[in-house]
């Protein structure tokens, strides 16, 4: 089951997806010049059998061509990766007809060890090796101003380094990096504020909630917003609900759309829906594009 830290730590590759592009130049992958990055669909099932589906993917536009890349969060050794690792990277290079590499966020040290095995995949000299990120590809930042320029490397900053010697400095710079986003995108500054709650250990987490509380001129806005997003996510889950309730099936992608959205008249629109379409795609109405929240 995927935690809340899992889910935060695969979405970043959608915020910006270019985030990859950083990582894997660190790592010393050599891409050329990257002049574009874009998600696509992280799922790898083409027929009606078992599901599979990657944490993230990204396709990276370089200099010397598109390069896949596939996301993969791990927070705990499962020996069944081993095998679906290489179903990803196939099934991502058949479809989008480019080279593709793994890259394997493993924040636990022992997890990460395991992860970097390679992969013996039966064919004479085809072997998979993951790219594995540790914390001596992310940089510690400790300046407010570095976060606001880049807050989803933030992120996997305080994810790497947020429980070790390095916590006050972490804790610092988070504080006045979710400050300075604030002066000018307190949307931005929540959703970073938001995810490096989800990635801190409980005690750091509870120590910025108190700094924040007591110090920053913008906790009633960032308050405001969880309290929106919150009631959002009340309206959508009732959704669900109802459609569920009367027997109609909801979809990953359709599921995703419903929490996603914080459009409150838009909810209420689609709460008063789900107790007579006859299907979760007519909830949208034809007047909505189709895969807009």
């Amino acid at each position: 089951m995927p935690t809340q830290e899992h889910d935060v730590s695969a979405e970043l590759f959608r915020w910006p997806p270019m985030l990859a592009a950083e990582l894997l130049t660190e790592m010393g992958v050599p891409l050329g010049e990257v002049r574009q990055a874009r998600d696509v669909s992280e799922s790898f099932t083409d027929l009606k059998t078992k599901e599979y589906t990657a944490d993230a993917a990204i396709i990276l536009e370089t200099s010397r061509g598109p390069t896949g890349v596939v996301v993969e969060v791990q927070r705990k050794r499962a020996e069944d990766k081993r095998w679906t690792w290489p179903l990803y990277l196939a099934t991502l290079r058949n479809r989008q007809r480019c080279p593709t590499v793994l890259l394997v966020i493993a924040p636990d040290p022992a997890v990460a060890e395991w992860c970097s095995i390679r992969i013996d995949t039966g064919h004479p000299g085809h072997t998979l090796t993951p790219l594995v990120l540790g914390p001596e590809h992310v940089p510690l930042m400790k300046d407010g101003a570095q976060i606001a320029a880049d807050p989803a490397m933030g992120v996997l900053s305080a994810l790497f380094h947020g429980s070790g010697e390095h916590q006050t400095n972490i804790l610092r710079s988070a504080f006045d990096g979710a400050n300075k986003l604030a002066e000018t995108d307190e949307e931005q500054a929540h959703r970073y504020y938001e995810y490096v709650q989800a990635v801190l250990p409980e005690a750091a987490r509870k120590t910025l909630e108190i700094m924040m509380q007591t110090e920053s001129p913008y906790y009633d806005s960032f308050l405001a917003r969880a309290a929106v997003k919150g009631e959002a996510k009340g309206l959508a889950l009732a959704v669900i609900r109802n459609l569920e309730n009367r027997g109609i099936k909801v979809s990953e992608e359709e599921r995703d759309r419903f929490l996603g959205c914080t459009d409150m008249v838009r909810l209420d629109a689609w709460l008063g829906r789900s107790l007579t379409v006859e299907t979760a795609a007519e909830i949208f109405g034809r007047g909505e594009e189709r895969g807009i929240a």
